[in-house]
Formats: structure tokens, C-alpha cells, sequence
């Protein structure tokens, strides 16, 4: 497949969050794109995590045309305490005694599942609107060629036709393609462009929880908390994912699911071991050790982990990040970048993954839009492109490691202060470049 046109033609690679966000704010300003993502289809990834938009929600409002805007609450996990205008605490707790040592308040605010979102996103962008909007599943980035100052390749493999060789023509390409970005990959030596592993092993389910349990662990926070074992080190996070209707839960009726996550630092001692600790292969045996880290804890984060049952699937992450690096704009001879976890994969434990992604997205398009407007300026391309990558490195960087030292934080328990950054405000800090 390949598209080529006087007119610019943005090839965005990943349909992420990040991505399908780009894809809307690109649609409103009329600038044609393409879409390639490496999954089979939008379900490929099952239903993902929950996610907190806060001191980003007013730049992705500002990105999104009315309409999606209006079903935003239709990705909300809780629409009943949205309505009443609850925004939650994120408290964090003492497992061992119970106590409420911080919290964390924000006055805009919003919690959704990331596999709604991502889908209200792709409304509007499908096969059936082939003008200018279209996205292309199965398609993994391979290479990226330049034939002339004004064009670029991108070459890829798809896994649905392996023989059949595809590329795609446009003028410039932004790489939204997560942590493990094919983008970087290409443009960056593997000195510069591999995730950092941080020692940390990281245990997350998803499941539904009984409604007498569910209702105990609202009244801590309608949304989500966080906790620490001061004894192991251990970190607990649990999130509401889905939540009743109000009418259901004035009968009793619906289902309650969460998501849960308990991690420890990789290291020796831990948990009397001689050596650094792996996490088990089987599911039994990851929800039993899961079962051994709470036998001391405080109700109901004793009776949360307790409650589940011996077949549910638990899923290891890596816990991993990314500093920016500087060079993508010149390796992508000016018509190349990334956004997002591309960009800056981030840890969990501050919850500003998102917001950066968002952020990104409205500075890289005060900086090109008026370069796509104007088609054939490759020289004022460049030079946007490489004035939006030192914006982002200097915002990024110091997120990048404050993520980072919140993990570590969150699993040396005698750290944590009001001063950590995994309970301290979330705001954007910038980073002074030489």
C-alpha cells in the first residue's frame, strides 16, 4: 500500500491512547493521516488498565472534537461518583496498621478504562472514511527510507500476509508505538534507545470482586489507593475498573471489578531469600505468593487479596522506563518523531503516562501545523520538529525520573515521605537544557 500527494500526509505508527488522540486533533485540522498498528485487531490487547487524566484533561479537551467529548463519561469507571462529583483521594496506606498516611487530591480529574477511551477515539477513523482518515491492523514497522527531502517510506510487515510486501508513502511519520517503540528502535543505536529494567517484579489481575468486599474498599476511595507493607517492602494499587449503575446498586444488582497489583523489590533478602526472588510461572502459584504477602496486612486489604481464587490468571509486567534522548529529529532527517511512551516510557507509580502523551501531542502541533499547512517546507519542518523534541526532553526528563524514583520508593517503605514523588503532587517540572 502506498499513499503519496502534494498535500501533507502524516503516517502515525501505534494506536495507542497518544496515537488515536493525534489522529483526532489531525482530522479537526484537516491534515490527511494514516494509521498503522501492529495488533491483528482493536480487542488484541484484551481490556487494558485504567488510566488518570488530571493536570492534562484540559489540553485533551482542547484536542478532541465536541462530539467525542461529550461520551467521555461513557468511558468513566465509576459514572455514578463522576456524576456526584467525586474525584477521589488517592490515599496511601499503612497495609500493616490500616493508617492513611497520605493523599493525594486533584480538582480535575477524571478515571476511565484505557480500552474505552480507545475506543471512543476511534470513532470516526475507520476503513469506511478512506478521504483521509483509515487505519491499518497487522502492520509491524520494519524500516524507514527516505527517497527525497520532501517524502519518506515507511516499510512494514504484516502478519495476516507475510509474503506481501507493504510501504506507505507520506511526509512525515510520528512514532506513538509504546514503550518498545519500532520507531526508536530504527532511528537510535540500541546504546541509546533500549528501556532501562528497574529491580522490581510486578504482579497484576483483573477481576470481579463480591459487592460487600467492593463496597468497603469504595468507602477508602470511590476510585483507586496504594499501600505499603513497612515490614516486607511489598506495594500494594488497586483500582475500581467497572462499577454498577446507580440503578443496580439500588437493587444489589451488578458486577464490581477491579484491578489489582502487588510488586517487591528484586533484590537479595527479600522475603528471606538469598537471592533476588523471580516470579512464579504458574497462576496458582503467583496468587498463593500473593496470599503469603498479605497474611499480616490490615482488613480489607487482607480480605481484597484473599478473596481471590487460585485459577485467576495473573499477568507479570516489567517494570521499566525510558529517558528521552535527544537525536530522533535529526536521524528522522527532520520529518520524523515520537510521542508518548515512545518518546518517554514512564513507570506506574506516579500515573503521568497519559498526561504526557496528551501534552505531547498539542506542543508537537503548535510546532508543525503551520509547517503541514504550508506544504513543500521541509526546512521549517525540521526545524519544527527538532524545536518540539527539546520541548519535550526538558518536560519529560525530569517525569521520567521522578517515576522512576517513585518505584523504587514504593518498595523501600522507611523512604516514603511527603516529599516522594509517589505520593507528592503531580505537575509538570522542566528540565534546563544546555
Amino acid at each position: 500500500m502506498s499513499t503519496q500527494t502534494d498535500a501533507p500526509h502524516v503516517l502515525i505508527i501505534g494506536a495507542g491512547i497518544t496515537g488515536l488522540v493525534l489522529a483526532q486533533a489531525l482530522k479537526s485540522h484537516g491534515v490527511g493521516f494514516t494509521i498503522y498498528e501492529r495488533d491483528s485487531d482493536p480487542s488484541y490487547r484484551g481490556r487494558g488498565w485504567g488510566l488518570t487524566i488530571h493536570w492534562a484533561l484540559d489540553t485533551l479537551l482542547s484536542l478532541l472534537p465536541q462530539d467525542i467529548i461529550d461520551r467521555l463519561p461513557d468511558t468513566y469507571v465509576d459514572s455514578v461518583a463522576a456524576a456526584a462529583g467525586e474525584k477521589g483521594t488517592f490515599p496511601f496506606f499503612d497495609l500493616r496498621t490500616g493508617e492513611r498516611r497520605w493523599q493525594l487530591t486533584s480538582p480535575n480529574r477524571i478515571r476511565v478504562g484505557r480500552e474505552r477511551l480507545r475506543r471512543l477515539l476511534m470513532e470516526g477513523i475507520d476503513v469506511k472514511n478512506p478521504t483521509n482518515t483509515f487505519k491499518q491492523w497487522s502492520h509491524t514497522l520494519t524500516s524507514i527510507s527516505h527517497p527525497t527531502h520532501q517524502t519518506l517510506i515507511a516499510h512494514f510487515h504484516n502478519t495476516t500476509s507475510p509474503s506481501l510486501p507493504l510501504s506507505a508513502t507520506g511526509t512525515s511519520l510520528i512514532g506513538a508505538d509504546g514503550s518498545h517503540s519500532a520507531v526508536r528502535s530504527h532511528l537510535l543505536p540500541s546504546s541509546i534507545s533500549t528501556n532501562t529494567k528497574l529491580p522490581i517484579r510486578f504482579l497484576g489481575i483483573s477481576a470481579p470482586f463480591p459487592s460487600a468486599l467492593a463496597l468497603s474498599l469504595q468507602a477508602l476511595d470511590p476510585f483507586f489507593f496504594q499501600g505499603g507493607d513497612p515490614l516486607t517492602d511489598v506495594f500494594l494499587y488497586f483500582s475500581f475498573f467497572s462499577t454498577p449503575k446507580e440503578d443496580e446498586r439500588e437493587r444489589g444488582e451488578g458486577q464490581w471489578e477491579g484491578q489489582l497489583s502487588l510488586s517487591y523489590p528484586y533484590r537479595a533478602g527479600f522475603w528471606g531469600k538469598d537471592q533476588p526472588m523471580e516470579v512464579p510461572a504458574s497462576d496458582a502459584e503467583r496468587v498463593a505468593l500473593m496470599k503469603e504477602f498479605a497474611a499480616g496486612w490490615q482488613e480489607p486489604f487482607r480480605g481484597l487479596v484473599m478473596s481471590l481464587a487460585e485459577d485467576t490468571p495473573v499477568k507479570e509486567l516489567l517494570v521499566e522506563d525510558y529517558l528521552p534522548e535527544p537525536g530522533i529529529g535529526e536521524s528522522g532527517k527532520g520529518k520524523v518523531v515520537l510521542v508518548g511512551d515512545a518518546a518517554h516510557a514512564m513507570t506506574i507509580y506516579r500515573g503521568e503516562a497519559a498526561n504526557h502523551g496528551i501534552m505531547d501531542v498539542s506542543v508537537l502541533l503548535s510546532h508543525i501545523l503551520p509547517v503541514l499547512k504550508q506544504p513543500r517546507q521541509t526546512p521549517r519542518m525540521r526545524e519544527a520538529v527538532l524545536a518540539y523534541e527539546e520541548d519535550m526532553i526538558a518536560r519529560t526528563r525530569p517525569a521520567v525520573l521522578a517515576s522512576r524514583r517513585a518505584a523504587m520508593d514504593a518498595h523501600e517503605y522507611r523512604k516514603i515521605d511527603a516529599d516522594s514523588p509517589l505520593v507528592s503532587k503531580r505537575v509538570v517540572i522542566r528540565e534546563e537544557m544546555d
